[in-house]
């Protein structure tokens, strides 16, 4: 007996089911709008603790469409393109603060909603593209805490000058500066404690780069300590996969930070970028039991660094 496609959604359940999702993977209490609220395009309330500081209580309103008919045939294996979201709805999922969640659940059979928070600093663009992988779990509470912060990002950091380096000290130089950093055990806000190990030094330092690069990444490793443990102005996250190894998966993103006006190298002005792997681990079976924060493990290293003139 075939099943016929499903056409037609319940909203009531989906948000109900969202809740539940949303819930269990951040670790996060959630309530059902009120009416008021609801006229404001909000179908759930969720609380939870920051993903970096747990002393910092964030607290996100999200919006549920559920079913086909928000999918649109422009729709491909990369990204998700949903049609029909009214300007109300867009308005709601913007402006300053912490903007709202867009859930989209999609018809029976499914393994996976998908969510879309737009950017705080910019106007929402539509019609509204998903990634294929921003779907629900737990590693979202990551994603979620950035945000948050991005929303209040501010420039912080001085322009500092690049001092000239002997090619014959360049490299000892450097590794001088490298082994320093790796004593400090930098932190940063957004990202939390940031590893120092021979990881970005040979990404830096491999012989595929040009010399010309290769020798600038080099000049600039006694500055990174300035800046590895403030907020970039923008960051941008890459996600790489999910590997499983028995009763765990571990998810591997690569950050990317930029900070500009950073440097002052040979009277030029440079934006300096850092880029972070990350690696986030939880229980593959996650939505099967109880799950609490202390299952979410993240681990962060420095990857490589590099500048572009502005």
């Amino acid at each position: 007996m075939t099943t016929a496609k499903q056409t037609q959604t319940d909203g009531s359940a989906a948000a109900l089911f969202a809740a539940a999702q949303l819930g269990i993977a951040m670790c996060a209490e959630t309530t059902a709008a009120t009416m008021a609220e609801d006229c404001t395009k909000v179908d759930i309330k969720l609380s939870f603790r920051h993903a970096i500081n747990s002393e910092k209580l964030i607290t996100a309103h999200a919006q549920i469409k559920a079913g086909p008919s928000y999918k649109s045939p422009s729709s491909n294996s990369k990204q998700l393109v949903l049609k029909n979201i009214d300007q109300a709805t867009i308005s709601a999922l913007s402006g300053t603060g912490m903007p709202g969640l867009l859930i989209w659940v999609p018809p029976p059979p499914m393994d996976r909603l998908y969510w879309h928070a737009a950017d705080p600093r910019n106007r929402i663009k539509t019609p509204i593209c998903i990634k294929r992988s921003q779907y629900i779990r737990p590693s979202l509470q990551y994603d979620l805490s950035r945000i948050y912060d991005y929303a209040s990002f501010s420039k912080g950091h001085p322009q500092l000058t690049v001092k000239t380096v002997e090619a014959v000290n360049m490299v000892s130089d450097a590794k001088k500066a490298y082994k320093e950093l790796r004593s400090m055990k930098p932190r940063n806000t957004l990202i939390g404690g940031i590893r120092v190990t021979r990881l970005g030094w040979r990404h830096v330092t491999r012989r595929s780069k040009s010399t010309a690069r290769r020798e600038l990444s080099l000049r600039i490793v006694p500055y990174l300590k300035n800046f590895l443990d403030k907020q970039p102005e923008r960051y941008a996250c890459n996600y790489c996969g999910i590997q499983v190894a028995g009763e765990w998966a571990t998810e591997t993103r690569f950050l990317l930070c930029w900070y500009r006006k950073a440097l002052n190298i040979d009277g030029k002005s440079y934006t300096l970028l850092i880029r972070i792997k990350e690696e986030i681990r939880y229980p593959v079976k996650w939505r099967n039991w109880p799950l609490s924060k202390d299952k979410i493990r993240q681990e962060a290293s420095l990857a490589s660094w590099w500048c572009k003139q502005e």
